[in-house]
This record gives C-alpha cells, sequence and structure tokens, in this order.
C-alpha cells in the first residue's frame, strides 16, 4: 500500500492507495508521489522514462548492476520484489494508476501552532511511525528521546552526525527548518 504523510502539529493526515499489491512507500518518499522528482535530487526523473528503461533499471539494481551513488540503496529496496511485482511497479508508474484517497489518522495528535510538513521521505526508510531501522542502519527513531532525535537532526544538517548515510540524511535534513525539526521528533515522543 502507498502511504503518503503530511503532519500537521494539529492533525496527521494519511493518504493512501488500497488498490496496489506493492508498497511503494519508500519509492514514494525520494521519487515523489507520481513519480515527478529526482530522487535524492541526483536520480533521472522516473515518470519521464520509458516503460523499458523503466523495468530495466529495477531489474539491473536488484542484481547490483546499475547505478552510481545510490546503487546501494537501491538494490535494498528492490530486492525485496519480485519480477512479477516489479513489473507491476512499472506498470503503475508508467499508466499513472496511482489514485489517492484521504484516510483520517487518530493514534498521532499534536495541538501546537500549524506547521505542515510532509514527511513521505521519512516514512520510506523509518517505518509509517518511525519502528524501523532505516535501510538497517540507522537507530530505531521512535525509540530516541525528543532532544536526541532534535540533536541527530541538526548534526546532520552541519556535517557532525552520521555514518553511511550521512549524505543522504543531510539531504532531507537540509530541508527542515529548525521548528519543523522540533515538530517532528515531538511528534515522534507523543507517540511512544
Amino acid at each position: 500500500m502507498i502511504k503518503q504523510t503530511i503532519l500537521s502539529l494539529t492533525t496527521l493526515t494519511l493518504l493512501t492507495v488500497s488498490s496496489l499489491a506493492v508498497d511503494l512507500t519508500t519509492c514514494i518518499g525520494c521519487h515523489g508521489q507520481k513519480f515527478e522528482k529526482p530522487a535524492m535530487g541526483i536520480s533521472k526523473i522516473v515518470q519521464e522514462m520509458k516503460k523499458e528503461e523503466i523495468q530495466l533499471a529495477l531489474k539491473e539494481y536488484k542484481h547490483g548492476s546499475h547505478g552510481g551513488s545510490m546503487q546501494e540503496v537501491m538494490k535494498k529496496q528492490i530486492a525485496k520484489f519480485t519480477d512479477k511485482e516489479i513489473n507491476e511497479i512499472v506498470t503503475i508508474i508508467t499508466s499513472n494508476e496511482i489514485n489517492i484517497t484521504k484516510q483520517s489518522k487518530k493514534d498521532i495528535k499534536t495541538t501546537t501552532q500549524s506547521i505542515e510538513i510532509n514527511i513521505d521521505s521519512c516514512i520510506g526508510c523509518h517505518g509509517e511511525h518511525f519502528e524501523k531501522s532505516a535501510m538497517g542502519y540507522s537507530r530505531i527513531v521512535n525509540e530516541m528521546s525528543k532532544e536526541d532525535i532534535i540533536a541527530s537532526m541538526n548534526g546532520y544538517k552541519d556535517g557532525t552526525y552520521g555514518k553511511n548515510m550521512k549524505a543522504l540524511m543531510a539531504t532531507q535534513a537540509m530541508k527542515l527548518s529548525t521548528q519543523e525539526i522540533e515538530a517532528i521528533a515531538k511528534m515522534i515522543a507523543q507517540a511512544q
């Protein structure tokens, strides 16, 4: 199921696609809801690629023979899909079958100033409730304190924190203001 989450400090809304058999959360987190963005600012725009190009790229990522700086990240992401699921992903992307429905999420709420933050790329790697180790490298964020989350995000921004995913996380953290980092940390800490 595809999920896109927009965090507003007064509510949290999930956008989901319920008709898909494959989970494209991570894909959308980096490539955009309609695969319209260059992932991490460096990939091709998948939406502009031909069906055969996408299929070949995904299969080559799966076998470790495609990609530059994101080769290992993409290999881990694609390895979980069968060839049949890869074909389904390609069909979804090229036919624009991504239909969004709005669904309310009541288990995480905050009541401070209204800041709207798109946390798709966070959820794609860390899980909907920040319960996963991102790509097998990171700490589990929902086990961290609010202060630790803020310190790590600020460390990613200034280059003083991180190991394997440092460059990837720096790109994400640089997009966030101090208030947005604090809002995300507060939301995660309150959900624990």
